[in-house]
């Protein structure tokens, strides 16, 4: 890790370090609207439309042009909330939501959803798609996204083999030597489901391609723990549906 990487997301600077990848806001946008999501993304949603959205509110983190919450609205989630550390992101998937007359039943937040947690409302579906690898710091991540007390919360992430750590070990060097912010992160699988397990949650899904995960946990019930690292968490509440 460099060593200019900062303990907090909290200011514009240091937010650049996990949002540089809006200047490609635009494009990613373009590709939405033509060739719809990505595989991975595109499980993600199917996985969690088939568990049912109705009435659901949805958090999306780091949501980028926001395929997954736009989809979820579409197949009757009551209300999304976007939160990103790009403004550019941010623009574009308001920019979609307008299109799609959806913007009434999105709000946006602008940082780093560690920072932001105590303004996150509680909800029932959580979504972290392509983001643990942008984030150094995964308890505090998970941690954030499970602090609403969701039922569901859905993943995508590189997997942890040997070729994607070359990978981005070859990635990170390059950017590094080039003086960019772009770094990834690979969170080894068992970690992230062994976080999630001493929270409460239970792995339902493990899917995705050679390269990339797709996973999704839900919220036992009663959750013996509800905690990553004995920290306590919001209980969840009943939502109007």
């Amino acid at each position: 890790m460099p060593k200019r990487w900062p303990r907090r997301f909290c200011c514009d600077e240091d937010l650049a370090f996990i949002g540089y990848d809006g200047r490609d806001a635009a494009s990613d946008l373009e590709s939405l609207r033509t060739r719809g999501p990505h595989r991975p993304t595109q499980e993600l949603i199917d996985v969690i439309l088939a568990d049912g959205v109705d009435g659901s509110l949805v958090l999306d983190i780091g949501a980028g042009v926001g395929a997954i919450h736009l989809a979820l609205l579409e197949a009757g989630a009551r209300r999304a909330v976007d939160v990103d550390a790009s403004r550019e992101y941010l623009a574009a998937a308001r920019e979609e939501a307008h299109r799609r007359g959806l913007d009434e039943r999105v709000g946006y937040l602008y940082g780093d959803v560690v920072e932001l947690k105590g303004e996150l409302p509680q909800a029932d579906i959580v979504i972290l798609d392509s983001v643990i690898c942008c984030y150094p710091y995964l308890p505090a991540l998970l941690k954030a996204a499970i602090e609403p007390g969701p039922r569901l919360l859905g993943l995508t992430y590189p997997r942890d083999n040997w070729w994607m750590r070359t990978f981005m070990r070859v990635y990170n060097a390059t950017h590094s030597l080039a003086r960019s912010p772009a770094r990834y992160f690979i969170h080894r699988h068992r970690e992230v489901r062994g976080l999630l397990a001493e929270a409460g949650y239970s792995e339902i899904h493990d899917g995705g391609l050679p390269v990339w995960r797709v996973a999704v946990y839900r919220r036992l019930e009663p959750s013996s723990t509800n905690a990553i690292g004995g920290l306590p968490l919001r209980p969840q509440a009943d939502h109007p549906r």
